[in-house]
Parts: structure tokens; C-alpha cells; sequence
């Protein structure tokens, strides 16, 4: 680890610096110099940083503590890839305010590889979840990476059913990786950092506070080649990762939704305005991305018996229940659990909350 990545991990272990002061610090001496060393006999020191900040830094100047602060990050697998690293994502280069660091957890390499962010709504419809769904299956069948932000809903819909499909994902957090945030989403964390990847721009041991949300939103959007807003509000945190993506110059996907549904006004107003690419099918990202589909055409054909599409031309328009489809096909109970279970498997229909399916 060079001098210059050790300045940077310093500073980061101090919540309060913003990212213009430590820019400005690092700005101040010169490459290659150890910081701490000089720090409080530097004259242009205080023209950056109050008073109160300069005696908060100076209780950290030892070398030793910053060395125990990174063997503990090192013992817990957290890679610390510095701006000046050859593994730093090369989109992420591209932004304004590209973090100084990424702290990672997992497979790093993906990083860099063909990406898309995949937003929503914490509170996702039928018609989202299916969707999104939907979406991310036939996206991870063409390695592409799906990016979120681990929160309830369209996040962790698109992390799970990436995972559900041996698709690759990467989790981007508001805190640091010390506070997974929602905590009941620890455990998708746990299994996203074993073979895929978590990251922050947060020392590990900063706390998820509310401000660092919005700007963590454009990690999401900057490290992706495209963005894909499933379902939304007009004043959600995904209109926001997609005001950074046209910022970024990044490709927009709206999937469009019922008019009077609060959960599709953000999409649908992406597409009133030509702000991004109305989209209704995986295709129309995959032509957008021009990714060779030839290499992935499954060519089959599921052949389904005369119960089997007794039950999914009664789910054809909208949701049901399993008492609902029971009723109607008359289908025994336990012939029908198998039924759906096979249909299920086989993209053909999804399951929802309460016991209830639509098709796919």
C-alpha cells in the first residue's frame, strides 16, 4: 500500500470531512508525503479546517493506529481500492466527485465489467415485483451485472433474483460496511459478499446517516453503464440516481406503468419527457447495450398439459390466489401445489405474497 492510499484511508476514518476538504488536504501536500507527519505544522492547514477538526485529526496522527485500523479491515476481507488503484472502475473515473475510496467486500473484479442499475420503490406493486423480476433474470442470463442499493423492495428484488439466476451483483451501501443498512437485509449482504461484491465509499466504521444516501446514489448510477427504473415515485431517491445518470451521460430505462399508479409516475415521466428509453421488454436494453443475444437463445419449447394450461390461461391477465385457481380448475389440492411449483421453475408463472400467483 503506497503513502498516497494510506492518506486517503486516513481521512477517511473522519466522518466530518467532507469530500471538497479532503480533496483540498490532499491538495495541499505533495504526492508521495506522508500527511500526518506534517499535518499540524502546515501554514495552509487551518485555511481548510477549523479548529475543532484539526484537534479531532490530530488525536489520529500515529502511524500505529492508522496501521491497526487497516489490519483490522484486512482481517475482515474488506479490499481497499484507492482512486489511484488499477482495479478502481474505470466508469467510475468518468464522474464528478469520484470517491477517493472504495472499501469492497467480495469479488472485486466485477468492478469493471458490463453493468446496469436496477431502482425502485421500497414498496413495489405485483406489477413491479414481477417486472423487476422478470428484468434482472433475462439480464443475468448475458453476464451483465445488476447494481442496487440493497434497500427494501425493487433493491433487494433485483439483488435476490440476480443471485436466484447464478447472476452477478454488486451492493451499494449509504454507511460503512461495519453498518449494513436495512438490517434486515445483514444476512443478503453475508451472501452477496461471498461470490459477488458490497461496497461503500465509507470507512467501515461510519454509521449510515441520512445524508449520505442521496450521494451514494451516484456510486449506483457511476459505476453502471445504464439504469433501469422498474417502478418509482416522482420524489424517490431512484429519480435521483437517475438525474446522476443523465448527468453521467449513462443510458436510461423507464419500464412504463399504470397511469394512476403513485409507484409508476416516476418511470412514466421519465418517458412524458424523453428522458430516457421507454422500455418493454430485456431486448430493447440488450439492443441498447449491444449485446450479442445470439449466444444465449434458449431455442425450446415447454410443453404444458391440458391442467397445467388450464392454470395459466386463468392467471393470463392478473393475480390469483391458490384458493382462487383451485376453485376454478378444480384442480385437487396437492396435484395443483406441484403444478404451480413446476410452472414456477419454469419462468412461467411467479408467486407473490399471500399465496398468490400471476404469470410471468
Amino acid at each position: 500500500m503506497t503513502v498516497d492510499d494510506r492518506n486517503i484511508i486516513w481521512l477517511d476514518l473522519f466522518e466530518f470531512l467532507t469530500y471538497q476538504k479532503k480533496i483540498k488536504i490532499l491538495k495541499i501536500f505533495d504526492k508521495g508525503k506522508d500527511i500526518k507527519s506534517a499535518f499540524l505544522s502546515n501554514r495552509y492547514i487551518r485555511d481548510v479546517l477549523t479548529e475543532t477538526e484539526i484537534s479531532k485529526m490530530a488525536s489520529l496522527l500515529d502511524n500505529q493506529i492508522l496501521d491497526r485500523y487497516i489490519q483490522k479491515f484486512q482481517s475482515d476481507n474488506i479490499i481497499m481500492i484507492t482512486i489511484n488503484d488499477d482495479r478502481y472502475p474505470k466508469l467510475l473515473k468518468e464522474i464528478d466527485s469520484p470517491p477517493l475510496c472504495l472499501y469492497c467486500k467480495g469479488n472485486v473484479q466485477l468492478l469493471n465489467t458490463l453493468s446496469i442499475a436496477v431502482v425502485g420503490t421500497r414498496r413495489p406493486t405485483d406489477y413491479g415485483i414481477v417486472t423487476t423480476k422478470q428484468f434482472v433474470k433475462e439480464l443475468s442470463k448475458y453476464d451483465i451485472t445488476i447494481i442496487s442499493g440493497l434497500a427494501v423492495g425493487i433493491d433487494t428484488i433485483a439483488h435476490k433474483t440476480a443471485l436466484e439466476n447464478q447472476g452477478k451483483t454488486i451492493a451499494v451501501l449509504a454507511g460503512g460496511l461495519y453498518h449494513i443498512y436495512p438490517a434486515v437485509n445483514q444476512a443478503l449482504a453475508r451472501t452477496i459478499s461471498e461470490n459477488n461484491l458490497i461496497l461503500s465509499e465509507n470507512s467501515p466504521n461510519i454509521a449510515p446517516l441520512g445524508y449520505y444516501f442521496p450521494i451514494r446514489n451516484r456510486i449506483i448510477a457511476g459505476l453502471s453503464n445504464a439504469v433501469l427504473i422498474t417502478e418509482a415515485g416522482l420524489n424517490s431517491g431512484s429519480m435521483h440516481t437517475k438525474k446522476f445518470a443523465s448527468d453521467f451521460h449513462r443510458e436510461i430505462f423507464a419500464i412504463p406503468g399504470k397511469i394512476n399508479s403513485e409507484m409508476s409516475k416516476g418511470p412514466n415521466e421519465i418517458i412524458k419527457r424523453l428522458d430516457g428509453i421507454i422500455t418493454l421488454s430485456p431486448d430493447d436494453i440488450l439492443d441498447a447495450l449491444h449485446v450479442n443475444k445470439k449466444n444465449n437463445d434458449k431455442n425450446f419449447v415447454i410443453q404444458l398439459d391440458i391442467e397445467q394450461q388450464s392454470v395459466l390461461n386463468y392467471i393470463q391477465t392478473e393475480k390469483k390466489t391458490f384458493q382462487e385457481i383451485a376453485d376454478y380448475t378444480k384442480i385437487p389440492t396437492s396435484e395443483l401445489n406441484s403444478i404451480l411449483l413446476e410452472l414456477e421453475m419454469n419462468g412461467l408463472v411467479t408467486k407473490l405474497a399471500n399465496n398468490s400467483y400471476i404469470k410471468s
